[in-house]
């Protein structure tokens, strides 16, 4: 319960819990595929269903947060304006061909774990920023350790659920793995936590822990298509909740009416984005625009969004405490 006088987050965390909930459901119970059966290993077509609309819509939001970054940097008119936009389309392009290298060296698998783990680290910021657009954003060396208990367990859970390692082949580290995370949580803060009430992941990660814990039991009847569906159903629940929360705070707190903010707006976006999504899917001659929209590659385009939005309130202040040229 929050706490007497405290502002409600303009994301309204319960309706994005139904509609993320809503949605998920729905996509899954689909009775039709949206992409091609193989197109990735280890997943069920429903699984597919699911993952296949969250990279779709995910890539609507990509659309609505580099069309506000974008805005923001060209909306400060000062001798620095083009040197900021240059500098971020510098490096956009250079966060790409650094995330295509890593995901071609190290593999999709292991380089989509190591995106979602750092989404973990995404979404905190933007819960905060949600709840108060005033908060003074932290340094990414202290975020990052502030916020290691999701990211840890988040991290530890994806490599039970991708067996990575074969790590259910060993029962005992697996559990004193868990254990030791659980403890080491509850003794660094964790526990203070919990008795406060203070919102800093704690619950979630234990919440993790113990998922890993259950899973990693029943992986000895060998089922990796549903130990991998349980890890879409995570992916999935964090960028909804992620995506449905940026388009209602950017709603409330227009300054003026912007069509691009419309729920209309938002509706058309998401639903042109999935049909292209599909095509590209499902006829040939869009194979062309597979590396964009094609679902294989949706946590390089992930990756691309994080690394802009640390970068971006960087490049936003490049050259303000600078003295401003004759």
């Amino acid at each position: 319960m929050p706490e007497a006088g405290a502002q409600q987050s303009q994301s309204l965390p319960r309706i994005l819990l139904a509609l993320t909930c809503l949605i998920i459901g729905l996509t899954f119970a689909l009775p039709f595929q949206l992409v091609p059966e193989g197109a990735m290993t280890n997943l069920s077509p429903e699984a597919m269903n699911v993952y296949a609309c969250t990279a779709w819509a995910g890539w609507a939001h990509f659309v609505f947060a580099y069309r506000g970054q974008g805005g923001a940097l060209t909306a400060v008119r000062d001798a620095y304006r083009s040197q900021r936009l240059l500098i971020y389309l510098v490096i956009l392009v250079g966060s790409f061909l650094v995330l295509a290298a890593m995901r071609y060296v190290i593999g999709t698998a292991i380089f989509g774990a190591l995106v979602w783990v750092y989404f973990i680290d995404h979404f905190l910021k933007a819960e905060k920023f949600f709840a108060s657009p005033k908060a003074v954003p932290e340094p990414i060396l202290k975020r990052w350790l502030n916020s290691y208990q999701p990211i840890l367990t988040f991290g530890w859970l994806t490599v039970v659920l991708l067996d990575m390692g074969e790590i259910s082949q060993y029962r005992w580290i697996m559990w004193g793995v868990s254990v030791a995370i659980a403890v080491l949580i509850l003794a660094t803060g964790g526990w203070k936590d919990l008795l406060t009430g203070d919102k800093r992941g704690t619950l979630l990660s234990l919440f993790f822990v113990a998922e890993a814990a259950v899973w990693g039991t029943l992986s000895y009847k060998n089922i990796p298509v549903f130990l991998a569906g349980v890890y879409i159903f995570h992916i999935a629940f964090g960028s909804y909740y992620h995506y449905l929360g940026s388009y209602f705070v950017g709603n409330a707190r227009m300054k003026k009416r912007d069509i691009w903010l419309l729920p209309i707006t938002i509706l058309l976006i998401n639903g042109g984005i999935l049909a292209l999504g599909y095509f590209v899917a499902n006829y040939p001659s869009m194979a062309w625009l597979e590396i964009v929209l094609g679902v294989k590659w949706f946590t390089l385009w992930v990756g691309m969004h994080l690394v802009a939005s640390d970068v971006f309130p960087l490049v936003k202040k490049w050259g303000k405490s600078a003295p401003t040229p004759a």
